[in-house]
């Protein structure tokens, strides 16, 4: 799967105005995008007390590479892209090659839900092969068992651009609500998940975001 997350800020200070438009007008442009497999969009949240650099995120995922480049030769790119240059700015965009772990495939268009996304490195002192093995073998099969998980996707970082410092792996957790993200940390999955955390996970650059499925 490719999967591409972008966080972006508006032109205008008039945000009521801006969030009409995207909602309203850019939302139901990307949704036409050919082979279009997921889409979230969400407001980003506070991390540990910290406010967000951007405003907004959104996850679009498709099937394959191909079909993402088959997607950006269609004929709403040109709107869109005006759109954006219009309206968005400070964009980033990471690209990743991605595999579903928990689909979601009961969700429906306009679903509220709240979306962990999770940039970082491995910790590698007994090699990248080692570490990938635990990572997937371990760290994956406890995450999974997180209550209350709706969606778990993860993957490699493949073309970062607008972001500083990027990283080697990429987890999305979705949940139903905050408090359900919080309910299933302190599980006991949970627990044991922040204990191999702390083991594995380097370098993590984390993003809260207050979503909504539009595919």
């Amino acid at each position: 799967m490719h999967l591409t997350f972008v966080t972006f800020n508006y032109q205008s200070a008039d945000l009521e105005a801006e969030e009409r438009n995207y909602l309203g007008h850019h939302v139901a442009l990307a949704r036409r995008f050919p082979g279009l497999r997921q889409y979230y969009t969400g407001r980003l949240m506070k991390v540990a007390g910290k406010e967000p650099e951007r405003f907004r995120g959104a996850i679009i995922s498709y099937d394959d590479a191909a079909t993402a480049a088959s997607a950006m030769s269609s004929d709403v790119v040109p709107a869109l892209l005006a759109d954006t240059q219009a309206h968005l700015r400070d964009g980033t965009s990471t690209a990743v090659d991605a595999q579903t772990i928990v689909p979601f495939d009961s969700r429906r268009t306009g679903q509220r839900s709240f979306v962990m996304v999770a940039e970082f490195d491995l910790e590698q002192s007994a090699g990248l092969g080692a570490a990938e093995k635990h990572y997937l073998g371990t760290h994956v099969s406890i995450a999974r068992r997180l209550p209350g998980l709706r969606n778990y996707i993860i993957g490699k970082v493949i073309e970062p651009r607008g972001v500083e410092d990027s990283r080697y792996r990429m987890a999305i957790l979705v949940f139903d609500s905050l408090d359900a993200y919080r309910a299933a940390y302190a599980s006991p999955a949970g627990h044991e998940l922040l204990k191999d955390e702390a083991a594995t996970i380097r370098n993590a650059r984390v993003y809260r975001l207050d979503a909504r499925v539009e595919v």
